[in-house]
C-alpha cells in the first residue's frame, strides 16, 4: 500500500467534509495505509482495526452473489449507518480483496448523505483508473 496514495485520497475528501472525515483505509488481503483523524486512531487499538479490515473483506466476497440476488447492478460498496459515522467500504474491482474504508462522521458540522455518495463518485471515477 502506497501511503502517499492514501494521504492524497484524504487530502482530497477533506476539502469537502472537513473535520467531518475521520478515517481513509486502503487495504488488501495483506497490508493496509491508513490516515485517521487523531480522535479517531485514538479509539482503536491495531487488532481492531484489523479486524475491521477482515470483516470489510469477508463482505465483500460476497458481492458477486449479491447483485444477482436484487437485479440492481454490479454491487460496488457497503454504507453502515451507525449513530456517530458512516462508515462506506468500496471495492477494488481488480482485487475482490482489496479496497477503500471511508468513514465519516454523522453528527458533525458539515457531512450529509450526498456526501457519501460524493465518496463513491470519487472512488469510481478518479480512484479506480489509477488502480
Amino acid at each position: 500500500m502506497d501511503r502517499d496514495f492514501v494521504d492524497g485520497v484524504w487530502d482530497h475528501l477533506h476539502e469537502r467534509l472537513g473535520e467531518d472525515l475521520r478515517t481513509v483505509v486502503q487495504y488488501d488481503a495483506g497490508s493496509s495505509a491508513v490516515t485517521f483523524r487523531p480522535d479517531v486512531r485514538e479509539q482503536y487499538e491495531a487488532d481492531e482495526r484489523q479486524q475491521i479490515l477482515d470483516d470489510a473483506i469477508v463482505q465483500q466476497l460476497s458481492f458477486s452473489d449479491q447483485g444477482s440476488v436484487f437485479k440492481t447492478g454490479d454491487l460496488k460498496s457497503f454504507v453502515r449507518v451507525f449513530e456517530d459515522a458512516w462508515v462506506l467500504t468500496w471495492r477494488d474491482p481488480t482485487n475482490v480483496k482489496a479496497g477503500f474504508l471511508i468513514s465519516i462522521q454523522r453528527d458533525g458540522e458539515t457531512a450529509t448523505m450526498a456526501d457519501v455518495e460524493y465518496c463513491i463518485q470519487y472512488l469510481d471515477e478518479e480512484i479506480e483508473p489509477r488502480l
